[in-house]
């Protein structure tokens, strides 16, 4: 036994552990003997004696920062994702006023840039436009086997997907700026089905990654085939 700790209460045949179970079949004993806390003293980390009423707030205390971390913490969530609903109402806005298929790519990659400092948009249609058009003839390519093979991962999961990509897929959605591309999003762009791949590019690894949620990418997607699809062919 520590030269600290006392002997086993043992007077008149009632134990230490008497008096514990009498209390936990009596939790609220204190209440008609409040004098008694305040005469109470419990040993403290620091080494020092405080009495039962002082832990209690102390706990009360830690308890109470802990609940007010986890407050910021959701006021915070929510902050973000009000920035987000109104970057999001921007792209849709600028989609609506569109009156073109070129409108349409160019308000969709300015939004990118603009409201979600995209470094680098690349747009794949599996469509031909209605009309003749002053895109890039590369926006719009056919989804053949070797098509499928560099992206069969992308095409499986049939949702967003985010992470690095290899070479090939780089070069193939970025070009000449492959090589800066270092984290990306790439994203179905859907109406009943995938018609092409809306893919956002980063300069920071750690902007996307495969552990972060992709409702609002999803989201983004669904908004984007229902903008272009009047202007493509069936």
């Amino acid at each position: 036994m520590s030269s600290h700790q006392e002997p086993d209460l043992n007077i008149d045949g009632v134990s230490e552990k008497d008096v514990v179970d009498y209390l936990h079949r009596h939790p609220r004993f204190f209440e008609g003997n409040l004098n008694l806390l305040s005469e109470m003293n419990l040993p403290h980390p620091s080494g020092n004696a405080i009495s039962l009423i002082e832990r209690q707030v102390n706990v009360l205390r830690d308890h109470n920062h802990k609940l007010e971390q986890k407050l910021n913490n959701l006021i915070q969530i929510a902050r973000e994702n009000d920035r987000l609903n109104a970057r999001i109402q921007s792209m849709v806005l600028a989609l609506m006023e569109a009156q073109d298929l070129d409108e349409a790519f160019y308000a969709l990659q300015n939004t990118l840039h603009e409201e979600f400092n995209a470094d680098s948009v690349a747009v794949r249609i599996f469509r031909n436009p209605k009309e003749p058009t002053g895109l890039d003839e590369k926006s719009f390519v056919n989804k053949d086997q070797e098509l499928t093979r560099l992206f069969r991962n992308f095409f499986s999961q049939n949702k967003p997907v985010c992470g690095s990509l290899d070479a090939q897929q780089a070069d193939y959605l970025f070009k000449d700026n492959a090589e800066a591309i270092i984290s990306s999003a790439l994203v179905p762009i859907v109406k009943d089905d995938c018609f092409g791949i809306l893919a956002i590019g980063s300069y920071d690894i750690n902007r996307f990654n495969s552990a972060m949620g992709t409702v609002f990418l999803t989201y983004i997607g669904e908004m984007v085939g229902r903008s272009l699809d009047p202007y493509l062919q069936p």
